[in-house]
């Protein structure tokens, strides 16, 4: 790592933030993360903080705030409302889009050397499927599924022009669904791992996705920072998996009893009684129609740019799965 820059964290609490910040400080680095709590980034990072923000990412001038120090400066805008269709639009846009806005503007005002912005596989627009060298991926916001994609799309799309007519050095890292010690927000998949684990999950379906550990990406944090160059994107992913695989390795840690496997068609009987459950209880649902539209989605994204740039090399989805209940053990998130 250069430590002669300061690197920029936007959503450094979050799930991806906080696991790609603390590599950033175990190298030595200067880091000033952006959070809306002191208090939950104490818990996560402890004695070994980062400088902090805290504000607001759709407030160009709580973004500023950001580039205050001394330069010059690097960016890794992990920041975003990620939602399977359970939050409205306008809220996922404004934070998702908006928030990226702010950040763009900001690294071209103050000559960032390097902006990294985080981005999903929702984002491809329906029915593309990228090649090897994500040479095809073009943004279209019309064209990507409604709410999150959407919302993610557009924001690629402004990341994309600043590198091509700003001249910001800006990449993409494209990102499959996460797995693996970090998240203290919990997402929908950790969700699903407790009531797995306490037996209110009360079928698995036969479908799922391509789950990777962040902490692959944080091994090779340094040389993304170092290699990747101006308007390319690169893809992080592993394998297709099913859902049953994860829960398999569960079973075999904890002895959580079996459920049974159920047509991913079975799951749209369901929805409007868990969206009615979920209005009831003030609670977010268990998954929704844009979470079963993305477990059919094609999965064996290539990942050989990755691996070829940056030395990138996903670990055993099982060792992942267990790390990540360990974690969920160990902060008392599920009982042992």
């Amino acid at each position: 790592m250069d430590r002669s820059l300061t690197y920029i964290v936007t959503g450094c609490t979050g799930y991806v933030g906080n696991v790609l910040t603390q590599k950033l400080l175990s190298e030595g680095c200067r880091v000033v993360g952006m959070a809306r709590s002191r208090e939950k980034a104490a818990h996560i990072f402890g004695n070994d903080i980062p400088e902090l923000v805290l504000g607001d990412i759709t407030n160009a001038s709580d973004v500023e705030k950001l580039f205050s120090g001394d330069g010059p400066f690097a960016v890794l805008h992990t920041a975003a409302k990620v939602s399977i269709g359970e939050t409205p639009s306008q809220e996922v846009y404004r934070v998702t889009v908006q928030g990226t806005k702010n950040v763009v503007d900001a690294c071209c005002a103050h000559n960032a050397v390097k902006l990294l912005h985080i981005s999903s596989t929702e984002a491809f627009p329906r029915g593309y499927f990228p090649d090897e060298e994500l040479k095809t991926y073009a943004p279209d916001p019309a064209q990507s599924r409604k709410g999150y994609p959407r919302a993610k799309s557009a924001a690629d799309q402004l990341v994309l022009r600043a590198a091509a007519e700003r001249g910001l050095n800006a990449s993409i890292l494209m990102f499959a669904s996460v797995l693996g010690p970090g998240d203290y927000s919990g997402t929908h998949m950790t969700q699903m791992f407790i009531d797995y684990m306490t037996g209110r999950l009360p079928a698995s379906v036969n479908a799922g996705y391509n789950d990777f550990d962040i902490r692959d990406v944080a091994d090779v944090l340094p040389a993304i920072f170092e290699r990747a160059e101006r308007g390319e994107c690169y893809l992080f992913a592993h394998q297709p998996n099913r859902i049953n695989d994860c829960l398999a390795v569960i079973q075999k840690m904890t002895g959580a009893k079996r459920v049974p496997t159920l047509p991913l068609w079975t799951a749209y009987l369901g929805l409007p009684f868990l969206r009615l459950y979920a209005k009831l209880a003030g609670k977010r649902p268990l998954y929704t129609g844009a979470a079963l539209a993305a477990l059919r989605e094609r999965a064996d994204f290539p990942i050989e740019k990755a691996r070829r740039v940056f030395g990138y090399a996903p670990r055993p989805l099982e060792e992942t799965v267990r790390d990540h209940i360990a974690f969920l053990q160990q902060e008392g998130m599920v009982r042992r």
